[in-house]
């Protein structure tokens, strides 16, 4: 699909009778079996999705003037997407959770 043209995004089922919201990483992995690289599964998550909604003005990637939620792991996710299931602090609107 891709190779046509077809755009790709990630997501969940999240909400609805036994999707949880907690395995969103599992929904990233897929896409590596898909033969995706760690950098395309992050930009499909990330600014990829705020294209599609819209929203790439707006959010999507770190740069000055745009909004960013921000995820800290440990380890490095465009080597091991293990590591996005290692959360060490969100922060999100400007307060940070731990």
């Amino acid at each position: 699909m891709r190779e046509r043209g077809v755009r790709l995004l990630t997501g969940t089922d999240a909400g609805v009778s036994r999707a949880v919201f907690d395995d969103f990483v599992s929904s990233l992995e897929f896409f590596a079996h898909l033969g995706c690289t760690s950098q395309e599964i992050v930009d499909l998550a990330t600014c990829e999705a705020a294209e599609a909604l819209g929203l790439g003005k707006v959010t999507g990637r770190l740069l000055p003037g745009l909004r960013a939620d921000l995820l800290v792991v440990d380890g490095d996710p465009l080597s091991d997407l293990q590591a996005l299931r290692r959360v060490r602090l969100v922060m999100a609107d400007g307060l940070v959770h731990a």
